[in-house]
């Protein structure tokens, strides 16, 4: 991979929670939990995360200059790291993100596989499918342990692969090994299927940001990290907001890459 420059890299070292200090936005090792549900339709994400005990960072919607630039930083890492031959990688995913993913033939969030097969430290999730990974030559993704002069989790062997990824998916049989994957209530997984990853997808045209969307997502944060219903209000305009700022982003990475 060619190299990819310091910036570039901090925004990496960032999202696979290569962190320091005590600033509640540079400081959180799991940032991608919050970073990723941002691209994801309605807060039914979030919903399925906070169930899972994981927290919901409201310090994070406090500057959307400050992701919107982390954000840029990251598709202009995949400026360089072009696949120059077939790679293939391997994902535990939730079953509902699947489910959207699915449904929308691409991946809709920044999407963490593993050349090291299913890795046990993402069976965190409550129903999970099995994804087996083929990104062709030409695909845009970024192998961390190639792009990092440092890579603070080499067991995980990562393949970043950028959200708006063309997906086509085949459903395969659960092999027996498989079936003793399971999830974080002791289920086996859902599904098992073949993934091949191909171009970025173009949206529409950008909306105007709804006013007072991140901060509204800042009150359903907090609402579903102490186990409550978010207010309606506050879930539809951020849900609004998600929206119009995921096509903005969508069309930031195509003028990108251009």
């Amino acid at each position: 991979m060619s190299g990819l420059s310091e910036r570039e890299k901090a925004a990496l070292r960032y999202y696979i929670g290569d962190v320091s200090g005590s600033d509640p936005f540079w400081s959180d090792p799991k940032a991608y939990v919050v970073l990723n549900a941002l691209f994801f339709p309605g807060i039914a994400t979030e919903r399925a995360r906070a169930a899972e005990g994981k927290r919901l960072n409201p310090a994070i919607l406090d500057d959307t200059d400050r992701f919107t630039e982390l954000f840029s930083a990251l598709f202009l890492a995949f400026r360089h790291s072009a696949a120059e031959t077939e790679r293939h990688s391997f994902r535990v995913e939730r079953e509902s993100d699947f489910q959207l993913c699915q449904a929308a033939g691409a991946a809709l969030s920044f999407t963490s596989t593993s050349k090291a097969g299913f890795l046990s430290e993402y069976r965190d999730r409550l129903g999970i499918a099995l994804m087996r990974f083929t990104l062709p030559v030409g695909t845009l993704c970024i192998d961390v342990a190639e792009a990092l002069d440092f890579y603070a989790k080499p067991e995980e062997a990562e393949i970043l692969i950028p959200p708006f990824s063309e997906l086509s998916i085949t459903a395969l049989p659960l092999t027996d090994s498989e079936m003793l994957i399971l999830d974080s209530a002791g289920a086996p997984p859902v599904r098992s299927c073949e993934v091949k990853v191909g171009g970025i997808r173009r949206a529409g045209e950008t909306v105007k940001l709804p006013d007072g969307g991140a901060k509204a997502g800042q009150r359903v944060f907090a609402a579903l990290n102490e186990g409550k219903e978010p207010a309606k209000e506050d879930t539809v305009l951020f849900s609004e907001w998600k929206r119009a700022y995921t096509i903005r982003l969508n069309r930031l990475f195509t003028e990108l890459l251009s």
